[in-house]
């Protein structure tokens, strides 16, 4: 008898310890259909401001009513996006991607309420999305710049989730900073001005040489010119 109440009591321990962990690790879709936001936003005024229309609901999929996801590439600058993301993903109110967005692992990821997927996002994947989500929230890096003026992930990526090893063409940098010559006349020294770092002697070269987005950008010409001054945005010089 004593045999038996200890193997059933063992078992209940386990379901629950294993339960319990495979609740945290494997997020159930059906549970976040709604994503609601009244646990932490009681009062929606306050954040959304008296010239705002009174919404009819209190989670995701009422904001999504209005503010449908834009096509990935097309908005460089996306309100809604950084308002959203940003005050979510950085300081003691960093919350995970799945409290909000509906995700089955290597299947779907999306948003409650929205048909359209982002993608079939694996576990993998949305440990690094989640790493360079926290960098473009909060951070001195390149990526962070953008943030701060409202331009989304998609406006340099498109609609691609990321992976490793992930690079911008220069032509997508060029949509909004360029044309070259425009970048050339703005970098060009005072003093010595043959030391036009975006007219190097080295030709054509990739923007993500010296600008990286997820991490500190680097002064490529500084390899060789070692007694160069010279500074880059989101850069640790």
């Amino acid at each position: 008898m004593m045999r038996s109440i200890f193997c059933i009591t063992i078992c209940l321990l386990l379901f629950v310890v294993y339960g319990h962990l495979d609740a945290e690790t494997t997020p159930n879709p059906s549970n976040q259909k709604m994503a609601p936001c009244s646990p932490c936003h009681g009062d929606f005024t306050s954040l959304l401001g008296n010239k705002h229309p009174e919404t009819k609901g209190k989670t995701i999929t009422a904001c999504l009513g209005c503010h449908k996801p834009a096509d990935g590439g097309k908005t460089v600058s996306n309100n809604l996006f950084s308002k959203l993301h940003k005050p979510h993903l950085s300081g003691s109110s960093k919350i995970e991607c799945t409290g909000c967005h509906t995700w089955t692992p290597g299947k779907n990821f999306g948003l409650p309420g929205i048909t359209r997927s982002f993608g079939a996002l694996s576990r993998e994947q949305l440990s690094l999305m989640e790493k360079v989500f926290s960098t473009w929230a909060g951070s001195t890096y390149l990526d962070s710049l953008h943030g701060k003026s409202r331009v989304s992930c998609s406006a340099c990526h498109g609609n691609l989730l990321p992976e490793k090893g992930d690079t911008v063409e220069n032509e997508r940098c060029l949509a909004c900073h360029g044309p070259m010559e425009k970048i050339v006349a703005k970098s060009t020294p005072k003093d010595f001005a043959d030391r036009n770092p975006h007219k190097s002697h080295l030709g054509e070269i990739a923007c993500t040489v010296c600008h990286k987005a997820h991490e500190p950008s680097i002064v490529y010409c500084l390899d060789c010119h070692r007694l160069f001054k010279m500074k880059i945005p989101g850069g640790s010089q």
